[in-house]
């Protein structure tokens, strides 16, 4: 069997399919209504400003001034920290932030903003999904739905607020589209590259994920294809570099060690055999592997459908049950194993469209996720920021501060601690201290010794400038922007159904005695 062969054989042999669920007309606003359904139960006590809701907020909320102010690539973040400023968006990707800032300036409130955005994201995931699974399974509305409202998407929003990721997941379709394509050679290596680039533009540790277990695997599936993947893949990180390199390049002006300063922000805290039960989020993530692992089981097992084994696979990794896999140099940097989670239910968004319309003891096994689901998705009123605080003190993460605020081994620090030492900013005899943190952006200046403040000579009048990481990484995306361009307009002069319209309008038209009968 050849390589395109092995491909196909994970998908349904000529499907049945259900007419309706195959009509935009119906799927669209389907979906639609889903996406706004799920974002409102768990706003109708009060806002959600609890675990990453409050620093969404502070970072969106400034995103979108910058950005109103006609800075188009906003990093500096001038008013975290009570005013000391942050480099966030030097080491963040800035995609999800641009989706919120779309409804900012349309006039939505910073917080309206954000729920907008998860729900935008809901609504991409399931669109996405629908036009995956669309043509070769018999219930792709099903099997998108599914995916919109499986419990670990629900999870990522009402309980830890994770709004890049969430817009992350809804790119996963579309890197398998476009890896689906490469491997049937139809093309796909453009689409492939911008979605795998707009995916480490919105999470990056979401697109490690993906890289890892959804796009090597299918370049070793479709070994002849290899070569064309990997092409793909190298166009979509080159795209994303005005955003990568400038992260990779400025690591050591920010406090990195802050990201994985407590046990349970490092991948091993989240193996099965520590048994965190008394961590509600250690064991709502130990249910839904539990929950995919039983509904994959039926058609993993008795149909031998290898999107349910996918999927069975991807939570048994998830779960820790291999020793030493997320300690390994990469896979430990995304803090959270759960975060593949989202493979485990696309696999399964598929494997349930594959069924058969009439196999529903197959179905029933779908209902424990689903269940999970329905508990997850009202929130759990988890107390949370306060709104009036964030508006005035943009309280920001500590990985974001400079080296040397946070002392060696502290994992806690009050804002009022950091702000006392540095506003008003100490007296330096011949220099001026400026009340913000220095950063290599400014242009000119150091850091001051004790306070991290930026310090510079009287003469001089920083302002915030592009690095050279920022120039190079602007210059290659620019160069694969380019390249991907290049490559459209080729595949549509070299398109046979182009070509035979553009020559059928260049033609003159010929006479009915000289035309040829049909069939000739």
């Amino acid at each position: 069997m050849n390589n395109q062969n092995n491909w196909a054989a994970k998908l349904p042999p000529t499907p049945r399919l259900t007419p309706w669920q195959e009509r935009p007309g119906i799927a669209y606003p389907f979906l639609f209504i889903l996406a706004v359904i799920l974002v409102l139960p768990s706003n109708a006590a009060r806002p959600l400003l609890h675990d990453s809701f409050a620093i969404d907020w502070v970072w969106a909320d400034q995103f979108t001034s910058e950005l109103a102010r006609g800075i188009l690539y906003p990093r500096w973040l001038p008013n975290s920290d009570g005013g000391l400023g942050a480099p966030v968006f030097y080491y963040y990707p800035p995609l999800a932030f641009y989706v919120s800032a779309v409804f900012g300036l349309l006039g939505l409130s910073t917080y309206a903003s954000i729920i907008a955005t998860f729900a935008a994201a809901f609504f991409g995931s399931g669109i996405a999904c629908w036009h995956w699974l669309k043509g070769h399974c018999s219930q792709p509305l099903l099997g998108a739905a599914f995916f919109v409202v499986a419990p670990y998407h629900l999870l990522d929003y009402t309980v830890r607020g994770a709004l890049a990721e969430s817009v992350a997941i809804g790119l996963i379709p579309v890197v398998a589209i476009g890896l689906r394509r490469i491997a049937e050679r139809r093309g796909g290596k453009i689409l492939t590259a911008i979605s795998y680039g707009a995916m480490i533009g919105s999470h990056l540790p979401l697109a490690l994920l993906v890289s890892v277990f959804l796009i090597a695997p299918t370049a070793l599936a479709a070994r002849r294809q290899m070569v064309h993947v990997a092409t793909a893949a190298a166009l979509g990180i080159a795209l994303s570099a005005v955003y990568l390199v400038p992260a990779l390049a400025l690591e050591p002006f920010h406090d990195v060690g802050q990201l994985y300063r407590t046990p349970n922000l490092q991948t091993a805290y989240w193996a099965v055999y520590n048994g965190h039960w008394s961590d509600p989020t250690f064991t709502m993530v130990m249910f839904i592997i539990v929950s995919i692992l039983f509904a994959a089981a039926l058609p993993a097992l008795r149909r031998r459908d290898g999107w349910a084994q996918y999927s069975m696979a991807m939570a048994l990794l998830v779960s820790g049950i291999i020793p030493l896999l997320w300690s390994m140099p990469l896979l430990q940097k995304v803090q959270f194993p759960y975060r593949a989670l989202p493979l485990a239910e696309f696999g399964l968004a598929t494997a349930l469209a594959r069924l058969p319309r009439r196999e529903l003891l197959a179905k029933l096994f779908f209902l424990l996720p689903l269940l999970l689901s329905i508990m997850i998705v009202p929130g759990f009123h988890i107390p949370g920021d306060n709104l009036a605080r964030l508006r005035t003190l943009h309280p920001d993460v500590y990985e974001y501060l400079p080296r040397g605020v946070m002392k060696r081994g502290q994992t806690k620090a009050r804002l009022a601690d950091i702000l006392a030492a540095r506003v008003p900013p100490p007296k330096v005899a011949g220099m001026v201290v400026e009340d913000h943190f220095y950063f290599p952006s400014w242009s000119c200046g150091e850091a001051e010794p004790r306070t991290q403040l930026l310090i510079h000579s009287k003469t001089c009048h920083p302002r915030l400038v592009l690095t050279k990481p920022e120039k190079l990484g602007l210059f290659v995306s620019i160069v694969a922007g380019s390249f991907l361009g290049l490559m459209a307009w080729l595949a549509s002069v070299t398109n046979p159904a182009v070509l035979a319209a553009r020559f059928a309008r260049i033609m003159p038209t010929s006479s009915p005695a000289s035309r040829a009968p049909d069939g000739a």
